[in-house]
Order: C-alpha cells, then sequence, then structure tokens
C-alpha cells in the first residue's frame, strides 16, 4: 500500500512527525510493517526525528548518507539490480526491524533526483511494496516532478495541515481534485484553539472518519529534537507517564485508527480487483 504524506504548506503541517507517528504507531500495534522515505532534502528529516544523534553519526560514517542513500537506490534500480537486495542495503531497520527507513544523502541534485526518479519510480514502488505492507512517502510540497508523480501513484494521500482556516481554504480552492483520495491530519494540534477540530470539520465539510489530530505535546518535542519519537510512543503506548501524555496517545490512537481503516478498505479493493470471484464464493459459503 503506497501513501504519501504531504502538504501545500511549507514547515507548518508538520508532515514529517505526522508521518513517523503513523509508522510507530503501526509497528507498536503490531499492525504490520512499513518502509519509510522522503522524496527531498530536509537537515530536519525522517531519520533526525527516528535515530538518535550518537547512532545517526555512526551510520554517516559507515556512509550510509552519502554511498547508501535514496540516490544510490535509485541508480541501481535504473541498471536493473534486484529491488529487495538494494533495499536490504539501503533501509535502516529501526524498532525490531518493523520499521525501516531509507535515508537520505548529504546533498542532493534536485534536478538529477526528480529525473530519476521519474525514470524508475515504477520500479521503486514495486520494490518498496514487496519488501513491506505499507509504503509511506514524505513528501515536498513543491510541484516538482517527483511529488506530482509520487501524489497520482499512491493509493492514499494523507493531507497534513495546520488550524489556520486559510490554510484549508486555500486547499480547498486549489486542490481539489485531490480529496477523491485523501484523508486529514491535523499537526501540532490545540484543543483550546479558535479553529477546533469540530469548526473545521463542520466549516469544510469534512467527515468524522476522513480527519485527525497529533496534538502539540511538550515532552515529544524535546523528544524529537534528540531523535527519539519511537522510544517516546514506544514508553507510553500501554501506560502513558503523565496525563499530557495520555492525552496526547489517545488522540493519536483515534488517527492512526482512522489511518488504518482507510488503508485497510483500499487493500480489500485492491484485492477484489485482483481476485474478482473472492467475494461470490465468500457470499457462497
Amino acid at each position: 500500500m503506497k501513501i504519501a504524506f504531504w502538504s501545500h504548506l511549507r514547515h507548518s503541517g508538520g508532515v514529517t512527525t505526522n508521518l513517523a507517528s503513523m509508522a510507530a504507531m503501526s509497528a507498536v500495534s503490531g499492525s504490520g510493517r512499513s518502509v519509510l522515505l522522503e522524496n527531498h532534502y530536509n537537515k530536519n528529516n525522517l531519520g533526525s526525528i527516528l535515530t538518535i544523534q550518537e547512532s545517526l553519526e555512526c551510520l554517516r560514517e559507515r556512509q550510509y548518507y552519502n554511498r547508501y542513500g535514496i540516490e544510490y537506490l535509485l541508480k541501481r534500480l535504473y541498471t536493473g539490480e534486484p529491488g529487495e537486495v538494494l533495499l536490504r542495503r539501503t533501509a535502516i531497520p529501526l524498532l525490531y526491524s518493523s520499521i525501516f527507513y531509507v535515508p537520505q544523502s548529504y546533498i542532493v541534485n534536485r534536478e538529477v533526483f526528480n529525473y530519476e526518479f521519474q525514470l524508475v519510480r515504477k520500479q521503486l514502488f514495486e520494490c518498496l511494496e514487496g519488501f513491506c505492507e505499507l509504503v509511506l512517502v514524505d513528501t515536498e510540497a513543491n510541484e516538482n516532478l517527483s511529488s506530482v508523480a509520487i501524489l497520482e501513484d499512491v493509493d492514499l494521500i494523507v493531507v497534513n495541515l495546520d488550524q489556520n482556516p486559510d490554510s484549508w481554504a486555500e486547499f480547498m480552492e486549489n486542490y481539489s481534485l485531490l480529496k477523491e483520495k485523501c484523508i486529514f491530519l491535523i499537526g501540532r494540534y490545540r484543543a483550546e484553539g479558535k479553529w477546533n477540530l469540530s469548526r473545521i470539520r463542520r466549516e469544510f465539510s469534512i467527515p468524522a472518519g476522513d480527519i485527525g489530530v497529533i496534538p502539540y505535546n511538550m515532552e515529544l518535542e524535546l523528544y524529537l529534537g534528540e531523535g527519539r519519537l519511537l522510544q517516546f510512543i514506544n514508553r507510553n503506548y500501554h501506560r502513558a507517564s503523565t496525563r499530557e501524555n495520555d492525552l496526547f496517545l489517545r488522540e493519536v490512537r483515534k488517527s492512526f485508527l482512522m489511518f488504518r481503516n482507510h488503508y485497510m478498505m483500499l487493500r480489500r479493493e485492491r484485492q477484489r480487483r485482483s481476485f474478482p470471484y473472492a467475494s461470490c464464493i465468500e457470499d457462497r459459503n
């Protein structure tokens, strides 16, 4: 299942944190493995919030970030090398190998990257889907070649927005064509805000089952800065250490269930298309 996390906003949509939170919830709840990647260079990337800094330095010393990053994967796929072998060489296993992260290179030539991504995007997604149940892509806001291709190819788009009504109005006006296959997450959510979840749903006609929140949490912010998001969610999943963390995990669980319901429904539809007689056999039984 291919899923893009995307926003037309820059820096305020919470794309990276929201994606990592959904991947962590999938892992700790036993819902399946996921592989994570970005189509753009960003200092505050998935690696920076999922990998403790000491470990990150070790990975850099081992040349993951210039020899075995996403660019390496694209180039080798183009030459015809087996995708599974490349992914096992490239992807960094996290949380007992329930999450895999395809790291970035230090310096990304945007033009070359977009061109190479276009050339091998079919092979890339095929090998990623064969590797893990969920393929989660942190997709750049720019409408470049690779972002456009990703939004076209994925099964589901998770649109990440803030609580500013102008952000929602802009999305509804300029990106309405995406609504057919998108759901929404509000990042760094504050329930006391004037534009809370209920008001946003009501104002922009969004069904309850299509929107969730990732609350702002001060302790989480500290963990993010240390590359320990996975540790924060894993530690608080069964029994939260504070009332604030309990509130955070309850809301994130709701958002994850919303997210999971959508991709499971899409998975069942895909299976029905692949095996059109399966539902008839089930009905007879």
